[in-house]
């Protein structure tokens, strides 16, 4: 195998084995020892953390929080991480649920400066409210992978959207709308917007988008505004901002 094959199969190694000698990391890469200490000590020069220890059991090894420290993620996928244990910690699970607090501080802490001044807004444009009534869950279904990627992208960067809608009669029309907020009555998802087709503000089912396209336009958020309007008591006992 080329080095960078054989740099991954070590790191692999080392990551999986609790303590594994020179002698068996040789065997297993089909290279020398010689080889192997060269390419721990390049590792090392590159920031691995790679732990070594004499005697009985001994061997090499990766420090076991290395693989955690390493993970990089692009910003949406880390806002979508923030997001998903705060309204985790929001509905208060008891099982794996208690520790979470810390570890979405953590995670805030690793954003660029730029990223952590857009979590507070963003946090807030996400109500929590009851769990969908029997009527909703009976007729609720999944949404469309496609229309959930273009739709959380469109919500996070603050950009109107161009959908086709069904309403609950079975209508379809097609929609131009601002995604101001969004509300999980558990398992149901709902968008709150201004909708520019009807000139107000409405509510939509996300499952009940066919397609939905993020446009190049912005729009400023105005949640507070929106939920008022829909006649919701934001920080009432039924709906919890997130």
């Amino acid at each position: 195998m080329d080095r960078s094959d054989r740099i991954e199969l070590l790191l692999r190694l080392l990551r999986d084995r609790p303590a594994i000698t020179s002698a068996e990391l040789a065997e297993h890469l089909g290279t020398s020892a010689r080889s192997v200490f060269r390419d721990i000590s390049y590792l090392r020069d590159r920031g691995y953390p790679i732990e070594s220890s004499r005697g009985r059991g001994g061997g090499l090894r990766l420090h076991r929080n290395w693989g955690l420290a390493r993970v990089l993620l692009a910003p949406e996928e880390a806002l979508g991480v923030l997001l998903s244990l705060a309204l985790t910690e929001r509905l208060g699970l008891p099982m794996f649920g208690s520790g979470l607090g810390p570890a979405r501080k953590k995670l805030v802490d690793a954003f660029p400066s730029h990223e952590r001044k857009r979590l507070g807004p963003l946090r807030d444009r996400v109500l929590l409210g009851p769990p969908a009534s029997p009527a909703v869950v009976s007729t609720y279904s999944e949404p469309k992978p496609s229309v959930v990627r273009a739709l959380q992208s469109a919500f996070v960067n603050e950009r109107l959207i161009t959908a086709e809608y069904v309403r609950q009669d079975g209508e379809h029309s097609e929609r131009r709308v601002e995604p101001h907020a969004i509300l999980l009555n558990w398992p149901a998802w709902y968008v709150l917007g201004f909708d520019h087709l009807r000139g107000e503000v409405r509510t939509f089912r996300v499952d009940r988008f066919r397609s939905v396209r993020e446009e190049a336009d912005a729009f400023r958020p105005r949640p507070h505004a929106i939920v008022a309007e829909v006649g919701w008591d934001a920080d009432g006992p039924a709906i919890w901002r997130l």
